[in-house]
């Protein structure tokens, strides 16, 4: 059977690896494809024209041969930049993470791809970093299925209230509690994608940490760490 060949897909690289002497192993974010890895023959010769838009944070446009698991790219046109820096770099590596963590190869995620590029986009500009990352965060995980109520109590059965705090029980949602990580009134901005005070912050980062560990079932966040350390620094 001939290979299906995949023309100018729109795609982000999320992680490249050298492989043999001339190659390199991608793992490919795309618009209508969702994560998909290729194999990059001989662009790291010294003639190879592509081997300079291969690298993470630049929008793409991705042809590629698509007749086994591992797809062989034919082609790369870059079509925008996301100049990252500083913080924002570590942010970007942490996002590439989450996804390689959390999303199923070659299920599409046409939606979560648009949140992608204007998250990167925040970080490339030094925009509100942190209210960016954590309603990327929040995103990735309504988008892959895991059914986030912020704003209703599961435990008792009521609408969570601005006054009262609230801690994530796993596999239950939302439960008032006296010592709750979360007040009702971040979970009810939160909710409705409101802006984030300083407090609110602070909080939803608690929060979501919490949730995403949950669902990440014991997998490690090698840039969380790397990001906390860099932190000191920046």
């Amino acid at each position: 059977m001939m290979a299906a060949p995949v023309y100018l897909q729109p795609a982000i690289i999320l992680q490249l690896k050298p492989y043999r002497e001339t190659s390199l192993l991608l793992d490919v974010f795309t618009r209508d494809f969702g994560i998909v890895p290729m194999l990059a023959k001989a662009v790291r010769q010294p003639k190879s024209k592509l081997a300079g838009v291969l690298q993470p944070f630049l929008l793409l446009q991705l042809s590629y041969l698509d007749n086994k698991e591992l797809k062989l790219l034919t082609g790369a046109e870059l079509q925008q930049t996301y100049s990252l820096q500083q913080l924002g770099l570590y942010c970007g590596f942490y996002v590439n993470e989450l996804l390689q963590k959390l999303l199923h190869k070659h299920d599409p995620y046409p939606e979560l791809f648009a949140d992608y590029q204007h998250c990167l986009q925040a970080l490339a500009v030094n925009q509100s970093v942190e209210a960016s990352l954590r309603y990327f965060e929040l995103n990735l995980l309504l988008q892959t299925g895991y059914q986030l109520e912020l704003d209703w109590d599961n435990h008792h059965q009521h609408s969570v209230q601005t006054q009262l705090r609230y801690d994530f029980i796993a596999g239950v949602g939302m439960m008032a509690a006296a010592e709750g990580m979360v007040s009702g009134h971040t979970l009810l901005k939160l909710s409705q994608h409101q802006e984030l005070d300083s407090l609110a912050l602070a909080e939803s980062k608690r929060l979501l940490r919490t949730i995403l560990d949950a669902y990440l079932q014991g997998q490690s966040l090698h840039s969380r760490e790397v990001l906390a350390k860099m932190r000191k620094y920046l």
